[in-house]
């Protein structure tokens, strides 16, 4: 990662415009290593099934018990290096997969496919790269979205390959109750909904909460937050604890998944906060499940940190069963 970060150099278009960083020697992008399942295999290979040519197998509501979440008929991509720490996903509106790490603000374009980076850029000032505590990425219509563990919000636009793109931080002031592990765009309320992991003010402990800011206002909407007890998911997988580390909206259901990494667990919630299911991942394939998305024929993506190895990817098609 310090070499790329590195290989930035300043390279100034003219006044008025914004400035740009060129990534020179970046180099061809690394494919990632495949390591099972039904559709792994190499670019060339005919064999691989493009998922943006799959259909949904279902017509009914696609809920949690849609995902059979078995090994065998998933497709697992083990990440190039620069996503040992991958964190968030997101999908942009036309079907590309993003990604970012933990402590850099560089978001990947990743090719799910084949599990390849297709492209990456990087958050900066007119001085230093963006750098903090990372915990979650959104796609909206407009740009994409950043957010810390303390809630700050990062704003930019997508760049190119290599580029340097500048931003907007926003203050959301919910890190004062709650350390933040996850973001998710409502696109049909144009709404950042931010995922609380730990609760900092006491009137919230063995509690998880949903707070939702405005796209449009640029601002906490403090009487919309969904406060959901801890036991409604902890029951469902005889546990105490539940520590969520991402979360997306379905889009088709508008439901919220939420996947907790210590324990390998995916849970599906209604918008209005009801835990609708908690299922257990394959812990083989989750070492340390941190990001989750969706593809648009419904796919579920889940991305696992390293520790120490290399990232993961891995994608559960929509069950063809009855």
């Amino acid at each position: 990662m310090k070499d790329i970060i590195a290989k930035f150099q300043l390279n100034y278009l003219g006044p008025g415009i914004l400035l740009y960083m060129l990534l020179s020697g970046f180099g061809e992008f690394a494919s990632a290593q495949i390591i099972g399942g039904p559709t792994g295999a190499n670019p060339g290979n005919s064999g691989v099934i493009p998922l943006a040519d799959r259909q949904i197998a279902s017509t009914g509501r696609i809920s949690l018990e849609s995902y059979t979440l078995d090994p065998e008929t998933a497709t697992h991509w083990k990440l190039p290096r620069e996503l040992e720490e991958v964190s968030g996903l997101a999908m942009t509106g036309d079907n590309r997969l993003l990604a970012h790490n933990d402590e850099r603000a560089i978001i990947y374009e990743i090719d799910y496919r084949y599990g390849s980076i297709a492209k990456a850029f990087q958050l900066s000032d007119t001085n230093y790269p963006a750098a903090g505590d990372f915990e979650g990425i959104a796609a909206t219509e407009d740009g994409i979205f950043l957010v810390t563990s303390t809630g700050r919000l990062y704003e930019c636009r997508e760049g190119n390959a290599g580029q340097s793109v500048l931003f907007n931080v926003y203050a959301t002031g919910v890190g004062r109750d709650c350390e933040i592990e996850g973001l998710a765009y409502d696109r049909t309320l144009r709404e950042l909904i931010l995922l609380c992991k730990e609760a900092r003010n006491p009137d919230m402990e063995g509690k998880l909460a949903l707070c939702r800011w405005s796209i449009d206002k640029r601002r906490l909407d403090y009487n919309r937050r969904t406060v959901i007890a801890v036991d409604d998911f902890s029951r469902h997988i005889k546990g105490k604890k539940f520590h969520p580390s991402g979360i997306e909206r379905h889009p088709t259901s508008g439901n919220l998944y939420i996947v907790a990494a210590r324990q390998e667990s995916i849970a599906e919630i209604s918008p209005d906060g009801r835990v609708l299911a908690v299922r257990k991942l394959p812990a083989k394939w989750h070492r340390q499940a941190e990001g989750i998305t969706f593809a648009a024929d419904g796919t579920l993506i889940v991305a696992d940190e390293g520790a120490g190895r290399k990232g993961r990817l891995t994608l559960y098609p929509v069950s063809d069963r009855p």
